[in-house]
């Protein structure tokens, strides 16, 4: 039941905010991931961290988390990007430990003959 115009209109429409779509859909998406990079760290911290590591370390991360988790609340979809990087790059030692401490967990009181079979 539309006009001609008026299907016209709509395209128009929808092509000049395509634009705005993307960006708002990227933003979210930043955000999203934000929030599962500060709940997973979050997470392993409060299971691991004390016994990972040191007060300096433990400083450099809290402070990435928390300029991610302030940039989070902005609108600025790259910054967030840049965060989460930032982030991952100052809990990557702790995860490297996290990894090979559930690794010696698993093979204790194993042989490595054990998995070769």
């Amino acid at each position: 039941g539309l006009t001609d115009r008026e299907i016209e209109t709509m395209l128009r429409d929808s092509m000049s905010h395509a634009q705005e779509d993307v960006a708002a859909r990227s933003l979210r998406e930043q955000q999203v991931e934000a929030d599962r990079v500060l709940e997973s760290l979050t997470a392993a911290l409060a299971a691991d961290g004390d016994s990972l590591l040191n007060a300096e370390e433990r400083a450099a991360i809290d402070a990435a988390m928390a300029q991610l988790a302030q940039l989070r609340q902005g609108e600025d979809g790259q910054a967030i990007k840049r965060a989460i990087e930032e982030t991952d790059h100052a809990s990557a030692e702790f995860a490297a430990r996290r990894m090979d401490q559930s690794i010696r967990k698993a093979l204790a009181g194993h042989n490595v003959n054990e998995f070769n079979e």
